[in-house]
């Protein structure tokens, strides 16, 4: 983004405030380049960002306002699944973002490798599998009617979604439910797609909101700072993935694949 554009976006976001006269905004002296989260550091951008706030003399809401025009990509899918809360303190934003990065890093360090942890959703236990591909949490239709025993509410969902092979889901909604990890459980919302496949998958969107961190070396997971085991699959049979992508512009992240485990009398 160049600086006229931001500063033409920035005149625009105090417009629309509607609370007395346009706040005026100097020009900036130096205005930092947009930052993806693709070729450099978190920690590098953003010290020049604070170096440029300086030079600027950019007050809370200007950097705020500011940092969230500058991020694109990888980095603005993470700014979005953010708080209220963090968008609107600066010291928090940072942080928050922080935090993403570094579970992304620790949970794509060992490319290729997956293990499997254990998780209910409503009352069927099953198994998480963590695998790299997509960026959203999917459940087939079919699992998902099991589960709600014939169906639940759901809400929109905006754009398409499109599988590896290129094809375009049947999505019927969104579906929001608690999944239980031993004590803890968190909400969590997937898209309830038409699809044949039965494996229910987890995405980036999971994983960047309640801070998972895999590691495959230790063969461990860990959620909101608990640890779980990761089961070696090595063991198991290998489950068949389906990886998704929307609107597919998303360079794809991480992806959970839950795998279900039949009851036995």
């Amino acid at each position: 983004m160049s600086e006229a554009e931001a500063n033409a976006r920035a005149d625009e976001g105090d417009d629309a405030g509607g609370a007395g006269p346009p706040r005026a905004i100097a020009r900036p002296v130096f205005m930092p380049e947009t930052f993806t989260g693709i070729g450099r550091e978190w920690s590098d951008w953003s010290e020049q960002f604070d170096l440029a706030a300086d030079v600027n003399n950019w007050d809370e809401p200007l950097k705020l306002k500011f940092m969230s025009l500058l991020l694109s990509g990888r980095a603005r899918d993470m700014y979005s699944g953010l708080s209220g809360d963090a968008k609107g303190n600066y010291a928090l934003l940072k942080g928050a973002i922080a935090r993403c990065f570094d579970t992304y890093a620790a949970s794509t360090s060992n490319q290729g490798g997956s293990g499997y942890t254990g998780a209910k959703i409503g009352a069927l236990d099953s198994l998480l599998l963590v695998d790299s591909g997509a960026t959203l949490s999917v459940i087939p239709k079919q699992l998902w009617l099991e589960i709600t025993k014939g169906g639940a509410e759901l809400s929109g969902h905006q754009g398409d979604v499109s599988a590896a092979n290129g094809g375009l889901m049947g999505i019927l909604g969104k579906w929001q439910t608690v999944c239980q990890f031993d004590s803890l459980a968190l909400i969590a919302e997937f898209l309830v797609a038409d699809v044949p496949s039965q494996d229910i998958l987890w995405g980036f969107d999971f994983l960047s909101k309640y801070g998972v961190v895999i590691d495959f070396g230790k063969k461990e997971c860990r959620i909101m700072g608990k640890q779980f085991p990761l089961i070696v699959p090595a063991d198991m049979d290998t489950p068949q993935t389906v990886s998704v992508l929307e609107d597919a512009v998303i360079p794809p992240l991480l992806v959970f694949v839950i795998v279900l485990v039949p009851f036995s009398d």
